[in-house]
């Protein structure tokens, strides 16, 4: 099966992205989905990388388009609303892992 490919994408590509993608690495390891792989970028990667990937998180304020889904994932580092957006999150991966084995 071809894997999940997330991108997480914060201000340096470094540091709020590693949080995010452990929040993720959790989804993921909740749902028994192993074939995933989380790529981290800068917030102005986001446009050239897009085309290689299923879905965008960002841990900052991102205002441009997308052609695949993107979530603003702050609420992992702030603690805001951070269940709604776990399940936010998990639904999007359940749905792109239903896509793929499909």
């Amino acid at each position: 099966m071809k894997k999940i490919k997330i991108l997480i994408a914060c201000g340096s590509g470094i540091a709020t992205s590693t949080i995010g993608a452990d929040v993720v690495k959790e989804i993921c390891k909740n749902l028994k989905i192993s074939s995933f792989e989380i790529i981290k970028c800068t917030m102005t990667e986001i446009s050239s990388m897009e085309k290689n990937v299923d879905l965008i998180l960002t841990t900052n304020n991102y205002t441009g388009k997308t052609q695949i889904p993107h979530i603003s994932i702050t609420g992992f580092i702030t603690g805001i609303n951070e269940d709604a957006l776990r399940e936010k999150v998990k639904k999007q991966i359940l749905g792109i892992y239903q896509q793929l084995k499909q």
